[in-house]
């Protein structure tokens, strides 16, 4: 089935607002931390600070991501989104207080700004399986990656100039309108029903209620399987090694800027086109294009020129919205509504702690192997973990064969 943007999601007046509230938030997640980042080093802070103020905003996401699905299922997906902007709103505009005093007062702004964003996401993609029907769910899907992208390319960038013409407290102050502007877009939307939840079961209760639910999609758990691989040692890889390689072996750090920048763009075009395409086997379209990550450190292995190693880049960030868009849209159609948010904050959860683990291990496997046989080697771990995933049934439709166990109540979406 083709659907076209204009007859899919953004046909939705719903959905407009919701876009809007994730092109705000998208804007400010990427806009703050290069903000502090120079706000840092103008004052001469050395890695010593820099590491743990910019390590606090990965923290924060990774322990706020299942409370803040548990409080979206369990309270208003609604209500979860403007408390993840009061927090952020509140650490955005103590910053520039705070970056004045001892280190410690900027890492508990900057974690709870992660904690905020991990509050956020599950209750996003929630609303999107509450406020879109199935058939536009991708379109929705492919429109909310090109946003966050889009804003990865550009912020930085607006955020630079801005420290440099007026000052870092601009951008804090930007960032904070910014997150008003999406809660006041939340504010707006429908409520969503809140059923199948009962209120005297605990937090931990909740919790495993969500957990039971991800392990009976077996193409969901095996999913998050491939992901610890390829982002443990795919995404580690690309990051620890490709600014050494560039400088060492191309005697540049164009070839590092290209790259990065040549991923932004196969991430767009990867995005743009799952919003007319809708594979017949989303699951296999989504392996496979996972799998091209491989392509990374192969090239930056193997190759003595440079245009290898960003085509490899361009390939990897097309695949990787090819997986991203079926993969969002696959739990929004398979997971009951009243559960939604504590699968995907399971999948964020994941997604996002398994990368400090590999930036942490593969220093000591080039130590013990060489940059070359550690980087083919991480070429056939993300390789034989995506193959490996398509043996398990449902993963090349993501579709779980047997009937839902928790049955969608009277008057929710079912999608």
């Amino acid at each position: 089935m083709t659907t076209g943007v204009e007859r899919g999601a953004w046909s939705i007046p719903a959905f407009r607002r919701l876009w809007l509230a994730n092109t705000a938030d998208a804007w400010a997640v990427s806009l703050l931390p290069a903000a502090v980042t120079l706000a840092l080093v103008h004052q001469g802070s050395g890695a010593t600070v820099l590491g743990p103020v910019l390590a606090a905003k990965t923290v924060g996401f990774v322990l706020a991501t299942v409370p803040g699905g548990v409080l979206a299922d369990r309270w208003s997906r609604r209500k979860a989104i403007l408390l993840a902007c009061l927090v952020r709103v509140v650490a955005a505009l103590a910053l520039p207080l705070a970056l004045t005093g001892p280190s410690w007062g900027s890492v508990l702004c900057v974690f709870l700004v992660g904690a905020g964003e991990g509050a956020f996401r599950p209750s996003y993609q929630a609303m999107v399986g509450d406020l879109v029907p199935e058939r536009q769910r991708q379109s929705a899907n492919a429109l909310s990656t090109i946003t966050f992208r889009l804003a990865l390319v550009l912020a930085p960038g607006v955020a630079t100039a801005a420290v440099i013409w007026v000052g870092p407290w601009a951008v804090f102050l930007l960032t904070a309108a910014l997150w008003c502007l999406v809660a006041l877009a939340a504010r707006g939307l429908p409520e969503h029903e809140v059923s199948g939840v009962r209120a005297d079961e605990s937090f931990g209760q909740q919790f495993m209620a969500g957990v039971r639910e991800a392990r009976r999609h077996r193409w969901f758990v095996a999913g998050l399987v491939m992901l610890v691989f390829v982002l443990a040692v795919g995404e580690a890889s690309q990051m620890v090694l490709l600014p050494v390689i560039s400088r060492d072996r191309f005697g540049t750090d164009l070839v590092f800027a290209a790259a990065l920048t040549g991923y932004s763009i196969g991430a767009l075009a990867g995005g743009a086109v799952m919003t007319r395409w809708t594979p017949r086997s989303p699951g296999l379209v989504a392996v496979s294009g996972l799998a091209l990550y491989a392509g990374i450190p192969l090239a930056l292995a193997l190759s003595s020129d440079a245009w290898p190693v960003v085509g490899a880049y361009v390939l990897a960030g097309v695949g990787m919205e090819l997986f991203n868009v079926p993969w969002f849209s696959a739990v929004q159609r398979e997971v009951p509504p009243e559960l939604q948010a504590r699968v995907s904050s399971l999948d964020f959860m994941v997604s996002y702690s398994m990368s400090p683990l590999g930036l942490a291990l593969l220093p000591l496997v080039v130590e013990a192997s060489g940059v070359q046989h550690a980087l083919v080697g991480t070429a056939v771990v993300v390789l034989v973990a995506c193959v490996g995933t398509l043996a398990v049934p449902g993963m090349t439709r993501f579709r779980t064969g047997a009937p839902s166990a928790a049955p969608v109540p009277e008057g929710s979406r079912s999608g």
